[in-house]
């Protein structure tokens, strides 16, 4: 996931979780969130810049990218509360009600309550940075209307963004713009954080 922004002399985290059903999902998106904090208090320690923080995420990790947008970064972690400065949320699930409802459910363990609090369609920021929407052009039917309804209800609600469905791709190889910096994805990304 380092290749392409790391040969164009971005710093990159990549980030782990624990995973349901040993964790919730809300207790993903808090870890997700502390990650987050951490990497902005040590960027210097690894040649990065706190002023400077981008976040991306593919399929679930793209349900986190989004989730972190909707973080209340100075009263729950004491960070600026623009502290992410743009994000890339890839053929993510920012629509959490039809999970209970599928095979997944019993790995999941979703409650409406977990699925009411974690759906980013349900809580978009009024003010938010921009936010780039991608996912496969040949994505099953479920993750484009993730991706295209989120995207529309994001646009709606005021906040920058763009939506990128890469050709050709599917989910398991859209992420594979990471490895190249010339990639439509990673390009799109690095033009963002100002990196041509």
């Amino acid at each position: 996931m380092a290749r392409g922004p790391a040969s164009r002399g971005v710093a990159t985290v990549v980030v782990n979780y624990a995973l349901c059903p040993a964790v919730t999902v809300a207790e993903i998106v808090r870890q997700s969130r502390a990650a987050l904090s951490w990497t902005y208090r040590n960027a210097a320690s690894f040649g990065g810049d706190p002023g400077r923080v981008h976040v991306a995420g593919h399929s679930a990790g793209g349900h986190l990218a989004a989730m972190l947008l909707l973080t209340n970064w100075e009263g729950e972690y004491g960070l600026p509360r623009d502290v992410i400065k743009g994000a890339c949320a890839i053929s993510g699930l920012f629509d959490l009600a039809p999970f209970p409802y599928t095979f997944l459910q019993p790995k999941l363990q979703l409650t409406w309550g977990e699925v009411l609090k974690n759906s980013p369609i349900l809580h978009l920021p009024d003010d938010a940075p921009p936010l780039l929407v991608a996912y496969g052009e040949n994505e099953t039917d479920e993750f484009k209307r993730q991706s295209e309804e989120f995207f529309a209800a994001w646009k709606a609600k005021g906040p920058q963004g763009d939506l990128l469905p890469p050709p050709g791709k599917h989910h398991y190889d859209v992420v594979d713009g990471f490895l190249d910096a010339q990639s439509p994805l990673c390009s799109e990304i690095l033009k963002r954080m100002g990196i041509g």
